[in-house]
């Protein structure tokens, strides 16, 4: 898909608040209430927008305990099913990735305490699938800024594909 100026402007726009109203994207990008409107709605039936969410606070929400697994399974797929089945319905995985090389999961996990995270990393290898695994406890973030690389990428300039 080929973006314009306009396009880049109004994702700008939403990365940086996405509560902002089609009035204000329009006044921010040049264009009309009505031309924001149409544009984000494109964009959104495209999928360059998937949706519209908050960014919370996971330790002011309790979640105090930030960790990462790298997890090697075994091949048997209806234990993998399996495996993922517990992962997907798991209130404390946050993100769920297959890999190529060494490891197949890299899983993004949050916890509320240090028990909470010994419990749930016990119950996910009693799967018969787990062959091993690497956890890794994060103890300090030194930037979370996930919409940094599209904002550079969305930066002002000529047209761009995506």
């Amino acid at each position: 898909m080929k973006l314009k100026e306009k396009d880049k402007c109004i994702l700008r726009g939403l990365l940086e608040n996405g509560r902002l109203s089609y009035s204000e994207l329009g006044r921010r990008c040049g264009v009309s209430r009505q031309v924001a409107f149409e544009r984000v709605r494109r964009l959104s039936e495209a999928g360059v927008v998937r949706g519209f969410s908050a960014c919370l606070d996971a330790e002011k929400l309790g979640f105090s305990f930030n960790a990462y697994v790298l997890l090697i399974a075994k091949p048997e797929e209806r234990l993998r099913n399996e495996l993922v089945a517990f992962l997907r319905s798991s209130k404390n995985v946050r993100k769920i990735q297959l890999l190529f090389g060494r490891f197949d999961f890299f899983l993004e996990l949050l916890f509320g305490s240090k028990d909470e995270m010994t419990v749930f990393l016990r119950e996910m290898h009693s799967f018969g699938a787990v062959e091993r695994t690497e956890t890794f406890i994060v103890y300090q973030t030194v930037k979370d800024k996930p919409e940094g690389v599209f904002m550079q990428c969305l930066g002002e300039g000529e047209d761009s594909k995506m």
